[in-house]
Parts: structure tokens; sequence; C-alpha cells
């Protein structure tokens, strides 16, 4: 039995029978993301597609969540454009990048909440399975933010309806109501969660490493085609919300408990 382990900061990494099993691991923040946190998943997918002991990705979460999205806190400290591409340009975007010409196929299996960032992880996943216990939201609106990853690739994917549903809304959603919108590929009980994933990435690993990574390339296409789409709402982000009224106003109230106050 082949298994292989590396320590990060955030985030576990083993490989098990040829498949890196990544476990975020920041359960008392809900796997809230940081610079370092986007960082560390890059490195480990960058890691695993380049292990040739390593044919198939999966990524989960530790504790009652798949992934809180951003680290609101720290989102508040941002104090100049440098600040703002450093997280949107050079950490967002380095993902992102990262995952779509990934050479390997990513699992996605979503233990609990997945908000914000973490929803967009699913969704930029090229296979994904919920736990029934597992919610999916993009609330960023509601702090005067937006969902860049999503309202850049999402559309030619999930449909222009279903894109503004979870983005204009901002509400939470069940893992059927996800599956219904194409952002998962099935639900099932928690207690079977990892081990359907791993059976999964067993079934991908009967094809050939060549075929596989043809898949990738040829299904993840129309995502690298929009990426300049992202790039542009991330240079947005970075320049004009990061610094706008209502982000300020937004990412303060969560800080502290309250409503936000925003300029109508």
């Amino acid at each position: 039995m082949n298994n292989q382990e590396s320590t990060y900061k955030y985030l576990l990494y083993e490989v098990r029978e040829r498949i890196a099993v990544i476990t975020l691991n920041r359960p008392e923040k809900l796997n809230a993301l940081t610079q370092t946190f986007w960082k560390e998943i890059r490195q480990a997918l960058y890691a695993g597609d380049q292990d040739k002991n390593v044919a198939v990705h999966v990524i989960t979460g530790k504790g009652r969540a798949f992934c809180a999205g951003d680290d609101i806190s720290i989102l508040t400290k941002i104090q100049n454009p440098a600040d703002a591409d450093k997280l949107f340009l050079d950490c967002i975007y380095g993902l992102v990048d990262t995952i779509v010409h990934l050479k390997k196929p990513l699992i996605s299996a979503v233990n609990g909440l997945a908000y914000g960032g973490g929803c967009e992880l699913v969704f930029l996943s090229d296979l994904a399975i919920a736990s029934e216990k597992a919610t999916f939201a993009l609330p960023e609106g509601h702090i005067g933010a937006f969902p860049a990853i999503l309202t850049a690739l999402g559309p030619p994917v999930l449909g222009h309806k279903a894109v503004n549903e979870l983005s204009m809304l901002g509400k939470s959603i069940t893992a059927k109501r996800a599956c219904e919108l194409g952002l998962v590929n099935l639900v099932v009980p928690n207690a079977r969660l990892l081990d359907t994933a791993l059976s999964w990435a067993e079934q991908c690993k009967k094809s050939s490493p060549g075929a596989l990574r043809i898949i990738k390339e040829t299904s993840s296409k129309i995502l690298g085609d929009q990426l300049h789409s992202f790039w542009i709402g991330c240079h947005r982000f970075s320049r004009e919300i990061s610094r706008d009224a209502d982000f300020l106003e937004g990412t303060a109230a969560f800080v502290e408990k309250r409503a936000p106050n925003y300029i109508r």
C-alpha cells in the first residue's frame, strides 16, 4: 500500500493508492480561506499533478464545513491596491488558473457548508459529491462584494439563471437543490461521502492517464476560455470593490455581527 503524507499549515495531504486526498483543516474557522490557505491548496494540487504516483485528486473538509469561503476578518485588513492584488490576483486567480489547467481529475467531497469561495471550489471541480447535510451559498453580495469565480466562469456551464439564483439571492440552498442546478453530481448520506468519492476516484483510475488528461483538457476548455473575464473580475475586485464604501461597510458589519447600513 502506497501511503504518503505531507504537512501544510491549513490542510492535510495524503496519497492513498494513487489518490491524493486533500483535507481542508481549519475547522475552528469553518475552513475559511486566508492568503496562505489559498496558496497551500494551489501547492497541493500542483504537487499531485506533477507526482507520477497520483492519478486523481479528492478534496474535502474537516469538521462541519467544507469551506466557508474567505475569512472576512482578513478582508477588512486590506489597506491598499497592493494588498488587494496579493489576495485577488496572486492567490485567488492563481488557484483558479491551476485548477483549470490540472492534468488529473479533481473530485470534491462536500462534507458540510460550502459558502463563497468554498462553493466556487466545488464548481471548479471536475466531479462533486455532496453529503445530504451539505449546504451551499454565494452570499458575497450581502457584504458588498461579488462571487468573481462563478459570475465569470459559471454561465456557460451552469446557465445564466442558475448563476444568478446563487449570486443575486445569496441564500443557502440544500445539497438536493445544488444537484438540480448542476453544481454537484450526486448526494449521498454523510457516512458514505468519502468512501463514495474514493470509489469514484478508483473508477477514474481505470482510464489511462493519457485519456484522463485529454478528457480533462477538453471538458475544462470552456472554463479556460473564460479566464480573461475572470481576470478582469479579479482586477475590478482588487481596484474597485476592495475600496468601495459598501464593501467596507459590509465586511465591517459582518465582523461586528450587525446589519450593514448601505447607502441607497
